[in-house]
């Protein structure tokens, strides 16, 4: 491969403080909705090893002149631990930890108590209304004792995008719950993802993306064993876990609880009738137990899963064609299935030599 790699440190206040291009081992996960992590390994005696320090800001940067892509920051995040060793050699080595700024969504919980409307409980609400709502009075100056949160926010730097009201209109209830974890959940059912994106030395901004993270590619980036981009593939069919009826069971008590009956998209009454029960005690409308029960039809649903390895070759690389979370193609065997790159893994071993891993999932 042609690609080469830098790190660059930064004061947790983010003041650049080294340009690291001496890495003995270098390894990095990309997640859409979530923070992925850093990994990095250098000689024990390393200069740059005096400035990482509790939330020193860590920046993996990349380039691969071969194919025309420019340096470009891949991956954001924050120093967290470190480990020291000596082998029986005597060669001494340090290692770094480091968890990616999305990280910060999850020193909150949804400090608000049950049923605080528009803070922890919220109903017929768009997605994007709902996550963006979770992170002003959770992760900002707005969310304070004397606005109902338990405790006053202290995280700083984040701000909020301007709601554009998108996504699909949801109950949802998440007293006490962390707060990433709240937000993963909207954007698994709402129609969206979200991310923090540096704005500043030391600011992030919290942006809803209405569909998915990335470019819709569908059209043109296409894996398939002809191309030579795709390796192993795998096509699944398989009904015996399937659920496609949900009986919801909401608020009340034996013969006065309010129970709501949904069907799922593939639900036969007399091959596809398969119950499960959905507990969803902490909806009080109609409309919330119908949508706790859809989203576990939906979980629970009998998929052709096309799984596969990607292969980086000329004319679909990572960084340069595509990248995390776009929405691509895979074709095997008749089937075509349009797919979302999930979860990028980057790794340089002691020699430079690059290994890309892509994982995909159903879009």
């Amino acid at each position: 491969m042609s690609a080469i790699y830098q790190l660059r440190t930064y004061t947790s206040s983010g003041v650049l403080t080294n340009i690291i291009t001496d890495f003995l081992k270098l390894a990095y996960v990309r997640e859409v909705n979530g923070p992925g992590t850093l990994q990095f390994t250098l000689n024990a005696e390393h200069i740059a090893i005096d400035d990482l320090a509790l939330d020193a800001q860590v920046e993996v940067w990349r380039a691969d002149a071969v194919n025309g892509v420019a340096w470009y920051c891949d991956f954001y995040s924050f120093w967290r631990g470190e480990q020291r060793r000596t082998d029986n050699d005597g060669s001494a080595t340090y290692t770094a930890y480091c968890i990616g700024q999305m990280s910060l969504l999850a020193r909150a919980i949804v400090a608000y108590k049950a049923g605080t409307t528009f803070r922890s409980a919220f109903t017929s609400f768009k997605a994007e209304s709902i996550a963006k709502d979770l992170v002003i009075y959770n992760a900002t100056n707005a969310g304070t004792t004397a606005d109902g949160r338990i405790r006053t926010v202290t995280l700083a730097g984040i701000g909020v995008q301007a709601d554009g009201a998108t996504g699909n209109t949801l109950d949802f209830n998440c007293a006490w719950r962390n707060l990433l974890a709240s937000l993963q959940e909207v954007a698994q059912v709402g129609g969206g993802d979200f991310d923090l994106i540096k704005t500043g030395a030391q600011t992030w901004e919290f942006r809803w993306y209405n569909g998915q993270r990335g470019a819709d590619k569908s059209a043109t980036i296409t894996f398939a064993l002809q191309y030579g981009n795709m390796a192993n593939p795998q096509l699944v069919r398989n009904s015996s876990d399937e659920k496609t009826i949900a009986i919801v069971g909401g608020q009340g008590e034996e013969s006065s609880r309010t129970v709501v009956v949904r069907t799922g998209a593939n639900y036969e009454a007399t091959h596809n009738a398969t119950e499960t029960f959905v507990q969803a005690s902490s909806y009080t409308t109609t409309d919330g137990l119908n949508a706790a029960g859809d989203r576990e039809l939906d979980t629970l649903k009998r998929r052709d899963v096309l799984t596969f390895d990607v292969l980086q070759i000329p004319s679909t690389r990572y960084g340069l064609h595509y990248g995390l979370g776009d929405l691509v193609t895979g074709y095997y065997q008749g089937i075509t299935a349009t797919k979302i790159i999930q979860r990028v893994t980057v790794s340089l071993d002691a020699s430079g030599a690059e290994s890309i891993k892509v994982e995909l999932a159903d879009a």
